[in-house]
């Protein structure tokens, strides 16, 4: 697979040009539906033998599940990172 330059911009304007077309895809589950659906229909326009699509298809379930992994991994270091004294007020 070819180096991508992802980054939470270029995930917002999809999110958002998804959202236009449909309010629903505001929801994180139905923008991912559609991102997937996407996928299924670039793919199944090529023209390379149904096995091979099949295969294309596994490795990009594979990297998106790595990809959700290591934000989620990034996300949980940013939180525990978080540091302060909470002391209690005074009443």
């Amino acid at each position: 697979m070819s180096q991508l330059q992802l980054n939470g911009k270029i995930v917002n304007d999809v999110r958002t040009l998804l959202s236009e077309h449909d309010s629903a895809a505001q929801d994180p589950g139905v923008a991912s539906q559609y991102l997937g659906a996407i996928i299924g229909f670039l793919l199944g326009q090529e023209d390379m033998p149904e096995p091979q699509k099949q295969e294309v298809l596994e490795e990009l379930l594979a990297f998106a599940s790595q990809v959700a992994a290591d934000v989620s991994q990034q996300k949980s270091a940013q939180m525990q990172s978080a540091s302060g004294v909470w002391k209690p007020g005074m009443s």
